[in-house]
């Protein structure tokens, strides 16, 4: 009986897991599905063949993976949309609306700016830091506002949000013209940040590599990502029987995390100058993707693994039990918002260190990705490994868009309403359910009760 079950118990459990992420992503792939279809529908009533169907859906395909630069220009244009649509997730988990993420997206951009361009000859293990860093708190400190505000006066942070959201794009602008401005540049611009504060791209790391304090910081990173593997193999695997020492443990993490981190410091320098896959001068691609899938895991620990996290979710499923509970409703709430806001200014950061040409902020700088992540987050069910998949979409979509208008005469803008066709079927599952003849099923209280309780107030 013991053999006979051991058998079978690998395959029952992951049948289990399978069938439960098909449960999560169900709905949202059918919507996906769904809007494609109308899409595909609107394309062939509106030109007349369905030659041109094929010919629009070819070109966004070829133009989002196959064209020269064309996967990793999308994986460019996913980096922004998973930070903001982890901004927005945040806020839905504490029951926020938080749609200033393009504003607080802003207010990063200009933070990161002026920290990138004022200071000059620090080292790039400081000097990036302290650049994501500017970003991160001031798109963070213009996010608590609103949230101080929805916590001691009861103000909606829709409302407050939405009308920061312009007075952060004219502040930017009177930055950007006034106190920011470069008197050398033809064009209205910050200074370029200086060299050190750059984000990496791809192309560049076997050259920055060949700094000892640059291989050096790539080796710490390395090093602390080995030391939490070794405590995740440790503690989720049969590993973690033979050694139940606490000690032994501290010390197993330790040395995993030492060994790494030696073997990148001396390892990848000279490994990167032997061979190297980028080698394209113009390919936008740049670190800010591992940053990015970083944000995700970060978010996913800190909601469903912190005590501040299980917290934030108690406030947005339910105010009245939390505040009973003892939690400290109005600090969880600026807090959340605030973590929100930082999310979105390193979005802004990314793009001004790693993706404008000019490693600057310009004065029309931002093209809709604060309300783009909105749906994303939805699409998502606020699920930060679940934005990641859907910010890659939307990149992908909007990468190849152009290709598609080019290749078929079909406007790009068409994606805008497949966009929002998708997030019309996410928002209104119950049609999904109704086409695809889905029964309804029962879903936790924090995800049934989150947007209505914020538009509620």
């Amino acid at each position: 009986m013991t053999s006979t079950q051991s058998t079978v118990k690998p395959s029952s459990s992951l049948r289990t897991v399978i069938g439960q992420i098909w449960d999560v992503a169900r709905l949202p792939v059918l919507a996906l599905l769904t809007a494609f279809v109308v899409g595909a529908l609107v394309i062939w009533v509106s030109n007349g063949s369905l030659l041109t169907v094929y010919d629009a859906y070819s070109g966004l395909i070829r133009g989002a993976f196959f064209k020269q630069r064309g996967f990793t220009e999308t994986l460019v244009a996913t980096v922004p949309y998973i930070f903001l649509s982890l901004a927005v997730a945040v806020g839905f988990k504490a029951g926020l609306f938080n749609i200033g993420v393009e504003g607080q997206f802003y207010v990063g951009a200009v933070a990161a700016a002026w920290a990138g361009s004022a200071v000059h000859n620090l080292p790039a293990i400081i000097h990036l830091p302290l650049a994501l860093a500017a970003g991160a708190i001031g798109g963070g400190i213009w996010a608590a506002i609103p949230g101080y505000l929805k916590a001691r006066t009861g103000a909606h942070e829709v409302i407050t949000t939405i009308m920061l959201n312009y007075v952060s794009f004219r502040l930017a602008e009177y930055f950007v013209s006034g106190p920011l401005k470069d008197p050398f540049a033809s064009a209205v611009q910050t200074p370029g940040v200086s060299r050190e504060a750059e984000l990496w791209t791809m192309y560049s790391i076997p050259e920055r590599l060949q700094v000892f304090s640059n291989a050096l910081a790539v080796g710490l990173v390395v090093a602390f990502v080995a030391a939490v593997i070794a405590r995740w193999a440790l503690k989720s695997t049969s590993l973690g029987e033979k050694y139940q020492d606490p000690n032994r443990r501290r010390m197993i993490y330790a040395g995993a995390g030492l060994l790494a981190g030696l073997i990148a410091l001396f390892g990848l320098p000279p490994l990167t100058q032997l061979w190297w896959p980028f080698t394209d001068p113009y390919d936008r691609m740049h670190i800010g993707l591992f940053l990015g899938l970083a944000a995700a895991v970060f978010i996913w620990w800190l909601l469903w693994r912190t005590t501040l996290g299980f917290e934030l979710r108690m406030v947005g499923a339910n105010p009245n039990a939390a505040r009973y509970a003892g939690v400290n409703i109005t600090r969880n709430i600026v807090l959340a918002m605030a973590i929100s806001g930082g999310l979105a200014g390193l979005a802004g950061t990314i793009e001004v260190l790693g993706v404008s040409i000019c490693r600057c902020l310009p004065l029309f700088f931002s093209s809709g990705y604060g309300f783009d992540s909105i749906a994303i987050a939805l699409l998502s069910k606020n699920d930060p490994f679940g934005i990641v998949a859907s910010s890659f979409l939307f990149g992908a979509m909007r990468n190849g868009a152009d290709l598609m208008e080019l290749n078929s005469g079909v406007s790009k803008y068409i994606i805008s309403l497949i966009q929002a066709l998708a997030l019309l079927f996410v928002a209104a599952p119950s049609v999904v359910r109704w086409i695809y003849r889905i029964r309804v099923s029962r879903k936790p209280l924090d995800e049934e009760t989150t947007l209505t309780r914020s538009w509620g107030g």
